[in-house]
């Protein structure tokens, strides 16, 4: 009975784990390669050392499976040399999110102004 009641325990905490991963969001692609192929593209230049970058991260990734798979989220790192080569390309800033159109074009930058509702608004505006 007892090894039963183990079995069982470690059961539970398997499951319980597996259904935390699959209920994390997943994570942002950092391949920017992936701006003009065709699709709208929202980039967020994210610096994980400033704490705003972080706010307006977790922001994004609250309401962008409203707007996914119609709308690529990438982010670009400027402490990468891919994300830095990027920004220094298109003239970008760090804790900003800018909105490419299919074709690559930027059509759209916006600040971290910590409002999901604003950010939501942006986004339906310029999301075509």
């Amino acid at each position: 009975m007892r090894k039963y009641r183990r079995v069982m325990i470690i059961v539970v905490i398997v499951a319980a784990v597996a259904l935390l991963i699959a209920r994390m969001p997943s994570s942002f692609s950092t391949d920017l390669t992936q701006v003009g192929a065709g699709i709208v593209t929202v980039v967020l230049v994210h610096d994980h050392n400033f704490v705003a970058s972080m706010e307006m991260l977790a922001d994004v990734n609250r309401i962008r499976d409203e707007f996914e798979p119609d709308v690529e989220f990438l982010v670009a790192d400027p402490n990468h040399p891919d994300g830095r080569a990027f920004m220094e390309r298109h003239g970008l800033q760090i804790i900003r999110l800018y909105v490419f159109d299919a074709a690559g074009n930027l059509r759209a930058e916006r600040a971290h102004q910590g409002d999901v509702d604003s950010l939501r608004r942006f986004l339906n505006d310029h999301r075509r």
